[in-house]
């Protein structure tokens, strides 16, 4: 989970404003948190987000508690990606659950890897990781790809890209 969202949010409207000229206010944007264990989440109707998975505040895993693994952004057109295409390593390019098992060199970093998660990586993301949501209107969505670099920036994620080896 994310320890100051609302850091974030402020941090983000005021570095929007100053390399962009953009002006959003912080009721402009709204967080969601679902811990772990989780189920796969809706896309509100309406709005366009920016998700964090990071490992439960109880993980025991070298990389830590709250370690964020994947920073995405989804629109009103990508619902399925928001839902559930990154508990499934056959969904999509550049999931979650594919990356993780792709690669295995970081499996026993983030304290993957008991029989259960090796068959599905998908209900292993639900047990051990929180989802944390930043949500914008359609109408703003156009500032989404912003908000996505910055929460990336701040956050460091394990997972970025199409990581593809073993």
């Amino acid at each position: 989970m994310i320890q100051n969202p609302a850091g974030i949010i402020s941090g983000f409207i005021e570095a929007l404003a100053n390399a962009n000229s953009i002006r959003l206010e912080a009721s402009d944007i709204t967080h969601e948190l679902f811990r772990a264990p989780h189920d796969c989440p809706d896309l509100p109707k309406g709005k366009c987000a920016i998700y964090v998975f990071s490992l439960h505040s109880a993980s025991s895993a070298p990389a830590g508690p709250n370690r964020v693994l994947k920073v995405g952004k989804a629109g009103p057109k990508t619902i399925a990606r928001f839902k559930y295409q990154h508990y499934s390593a056959r969904s999509a390019r550049s999931t979650l659950a594919g990356a993780i098992k792709n690669n295995r060199v970081l499996w026993d970093f983030i304290g993957y890897g008991n029989e259960l998660s090796l068959s599905d990586p998908g209900l292993w993301l639900k047990a051990n990781t929180d989802r944390d949501h930043f949500f914008l209107s359609v109408q703003s969505q156009l500032v989404l790809p912003f908000l996505e670099a910055y929460v990336r920036g701040l956050l460091g994620p394990v997972y970025e890209g199409s990581l593809k080896g073993d």
